[in-house]
């Protein structure tokens, strides 16, 4: 049991065929919503309630509790006695914090598992595109410190731009308050957002369909050039149409390892809202352009 096993949360957004294929372990993160909790699982969310619970004011995203995370860890020790857990980005939720405790309280009970936890800077594909370095990293046998360096060293890397229905479904989680605050001034446009490195930024506004198409490829192929092998997933809610010719699109324009179009989590398209459509992008080259 000496292979290390890569686990991240649901929002990582990972596609069924890769998890299966790399033997990633899926915590489904967990949404409150007037009292009920519900697990990021279709089954528990099919599409009808996604949509209605779009529609909610208060939703609450705070993580599990210590004590949940430990159970996760102690079931896959099953599996490995190595574990890397990669979380989403720490200044949007206090998985980092809740895992750690977790973690620490699953070596009490079994002082030989080894357990490290990694913040992704992230979240959605971009999470999911971390996750997936640790894991191949793992394929190949590597130790659980050269795992451990295989996602931090996509996190420094990974991007993330999309544009936003509205930017009020996210501020419903009271975990962006600048965006929050940039999205009370919008009327009838598209906020389009980058993330990178556990930093969210407006970029910009887009009124027509023609225009978000072009701001998302222009952006990408900024960020992505003169960079080393590529490997990108488009993301939507509610637009997979949009998704399929904007993933055209880029590779009409750019050249990729590995291209895909990701469906997005229940909980992912509740928190972002009807309307989202993005790109998320691994580019190995350190020297890729730092700034979104």
């Amino acid at each position: 049991m000496n292979k290390t096993l890569v686990l991240t949360d649901s929002v990582a957004c990972l596609p069924a065929s890769l998890v299966q294929e790399l033997s990633i372990q899926v915590i489904p993160v967990r949404l409150t919503v007037e009292g009920t909790v519900y697990r990021d699982m279709t089954q528990e969310l099919p599409d009808m309630e996604v949509h209605r619970l779009q529609e909610i004011g208060g939703i609450d995203t705070t993580p599990w509790s210590p004590e949940h995370y430990c159970e996760q860890y102690l079931h896959a020790a099953g599996s490995s006695d190595s574990l890397l857990h990669v979380v989403a980005f720490s200044s949007f939720t206090s998985t980092m914090s809740l895992a750690l405790a977790g973690a620490a309280m699953a070596r009490e009970r079994l002082p030989d598992l080894h357990i490290e936890v990694v913040d992704s800077g992230s979240t959605l594909m971009a999470q999911g595109f971390v996750a997936l370095a640790a894991a191949r990293a793992a394929a190949t046998g590597s130790s659980l410190e050269d795992v451990v360096s295989a996602a931090v060293g996509a996190r420094d890397v990974v991007r993330m731009v999309v544009s936003l229905g509205s930017l009020r479904y996210v501020a419903r989680t009271g975990r962006v308050p600048r965006l929050a605050s940039w999205a009370s001034t919008l009327l009838n446009v598209k906020p389009v957002v980058g993330l990178a490195q556990g930093r969210e930024e407006p970029l910009g506004l887009v009124r027509s369909r023609s225009q978000e198409m072009a701001t998302l490829v222009k952006k990408v192929s900024r960020l992505v050039q003169g960079s080393g092998p590529v490997r990108l997933a488009v993301m939507d809610t509610g637009r997979w149409d949009d998704g399929e010719e904007l993933l055209a699109r880029l590779r009409g324009e750019l050249s990729f390892d590995e291209s895909f179009h990701a469906p997005l989590s229940p909980v992912s398209e509740i928190v972002s809202g009807p309307g989202l459509l993005g790109v998320a992008f691994h580019a190995e080259a350190t020297s890729m352009n730092a700034e979104l």
